[in-house]
């Protein structure tokens, strides 16, 4: 497989994510939500680093190696979002772990309900962005 391909799988797999994070929405499940939404955006970053052959940690925060691409090849319209794609990623990486493992301290599937409504539309925003920008490049090819 080629890099354009393995980003296509990974998109893929982020869009899972996402998907899953519409069930446990639907479900009220806001704790799922939130960590659904962090992993659909991670999988999603992930896959534009795939597509450009940039190696990156096996980390949940990849938003260093990804803001500090080499942006020469990148649209104008995709470089000019990436910096919120990071910080959207930040915040939920910091919010996932309290998300799988809040019981621990007391907190509840409902402390994350305003999380889970806050951030859908930057997820979905983020995805599609993602997936612009690699179909765009397979087109190219």
């Amino acid at each position: 497989m080629n890099n354009i391909e393995v980003a296509q799988e990974g998109l893929k797999r982020g869009k899972q994510w996402q998907q899953n994070g519409i069930r446990a929405f639907e479900d009220e499940r806001w704790n799922d939500v939130v960590f659904s939404y962090e992993m659909a955006v991670e999988q999603s970053l992930k896959a534009v680093l795939i597509l450009f052959g940039i190696e990156y940690p096996k980390i949940h925060n990849i938003s260093n190696p990804y803001l500090k691409m080499n942006k020469t090849n990148i649209p104008k319209w995709f470089v000019n979002n990436m910096d919120f794609h990071a910080k959207i990623l930040k915040i939920l990486v910091k919010l996932r772990n309290k998300a799988a493992y809040g019981y621990i301290d007391g907190l509840t599937k409902d402390d994350f309900k305003e999380d889970a409504i806050e951030f859908q539309d930057s997820v979905t925003k983020i995805i599609t962005d993602c997936e612009t920008l690699i179909k765009d490049f397979s087109k190219k090819i």
